[in-house]
């Protein structure tokens, strides 16, 4: 029986993409491999207080500001499948991501697609999402569907979003409440609703009491794997926080985490002090690892805290098993996550305390790594002292 392990590390401690002037955020990152580009290079979308930027790199390190794409939207995500690139996001009106920070002003929202077939030039929006059910709409703070993410299952579509919003008091600003799905039989809908969510918070769950936050779920060797920003309460510092939390799920609709605790979190100081936001993922099979870029923040009041984006590295590593109680075992294989946060900077020494690796759980891998040659993934600066 064969057991994989992953080994989170961040790239580097310094963010890989600055908000630029008179913007104080760069958030919720989405982006392609180059060899899935028409251009050969890496693509990256992101927004900041006015609309939905792409970003150009030759290393998926050095990033250029190539032009913006559409105004009053965020949240983008970005999906390819048959020489067509589909970009999905949170469509708002002129402005109101600006007066939603006032009292008494609620928010409304849809997510919209948008195609290409070079990603130079776009068609025309098409609304994919409206906020429908109770649970897309808060009576206090407005509608909301955000957060988009698109999964082929089989020949269906399935589109992961963000619903409802509730209030993060040290924030000044709402965030998600719960997380739900929609399906089609196209990328460009019509999209059928889920009745309910399949993600809530809970008073009970120390990284999501707050808000379920969004998710990202990719295939992965016969399960799928979830990437999502638990928004929480933290009682002990008396201050909200956001995390990123590693699910696994078996149908992609019941969900169970990998890791009990983060595996990426807020540090409480530097650029990623106060919140570690949403994220997207995608795996690289040529070079067993997963790309992860992300968002965070500093300051947790809107007045005061700025949101840059970073890179998250995790190596999978596969040990072969041949024990007498393994043969015993279920003979499907088994992942575990290992997080070291502390791993990245030059100046900073490796931490000497192992990682977490009591929650493990069982996977099916029932494919060889059978990826082309690509071209090389960004690596974990390793730091040289021991």
């Amino acid at each position: 029986m064969n057991k994989q392990n992953i080994y989170w590390q961040l790239y580097q401690d310094d963010p890989i993409l600055k908000p630029g002037f008179p913007s104080p955020i760069l958030a919720d990152p989405s982006f392609l491999f180059p060899e899935t580009c028409p251009d050969g290079l890496w693509h990256l979308f992101a927004h900041n207080i006015f609309g939905v930027l792409e970003y150009t790199s030759e290393d998926g390190i050095q990033w250029k500001k190539k032009k913006s794409i559409v105004r009053n939207a965020m949240r983008p995500f970005i999906y390819q499948e048959d020489g067509t690139y589909y970009l999905y996001y949170e469509k708002y009106k002129f402005l109101h991501v600006l007066m939603s920070w006032f009292p008494y002003r609620k928010w409304k929202s849809r997510i919209e697609v948008m195609t290409s077939k070079d990603l130079v030039r776009w068609s025309k929006p098409k609304t994919v999402i409206i906020p429908k059910f109770p649970f897309h709409k808060d009576p206090n703070f407005g509608e909301s569907v955000s957060n988009p993410c698109l999964v082929k299952f089989g020949d269906k579509y399935r589109m992961y979003f963000s619903s409802s919003l509730v209030i993060v008091p040290d924030c000044g600003f709402c965030e998600p409440k719960y997380i739900t799905v929609a399906e089609a039989s196209s990328p460009l809908g019509p999209f059928s609703y889920f009745s309910d969510p399949i993600l809530s918070p809970s008073d009970m769950d120390p990284f999501c009491n707050l808000g379920a936050g969004s998710i990202k779920v990719i295939p992965w060797k016969g399960r799928y794997l979830g990437f999502q920003n638990g928004i929480f309460w933290n009682p002990v510092r008396k201050e909200s926080c956001s995390a990123i939390l590693f699910l696994q799920s078996e149908d992609g609709i019941h969900f169970e985490r990998i890791n009990q605790t983060p595996i990426l979190g807020p540090t409480g100081r530097g650029w990623k002090a106060s919140h570690v936001y949403a994220c997207d993922v995608k795996y690289s099979e040529a070079e067993n690892i997963f790309i992860l870029y992300f968002n965070a923040r500093d300051k947790a009041h809107w007045t005061k805290g700025k949101e840059a984006i970073g890179l998250f590295v995790g190596k999978v590593e596969e040990t072969k098993g041949n024990s007498k109680s393994e043969s015993k075992a279920n003979s499907k294989s088994k992942l575990g996550s290992q997080s070291n946060r502390k791993f990245g900077s030059k100046s900073q020494k490796k931490s000497k305390t192992k990682p977490n690796t009591s929650s493990k759980s069982k996977v099916t891998t029932k494919s060889k790594d059978s990826a082309k040659k690509i071209p090389s993934k960004p690596k974990p600066k390793k730091s040289k002292s021991k």
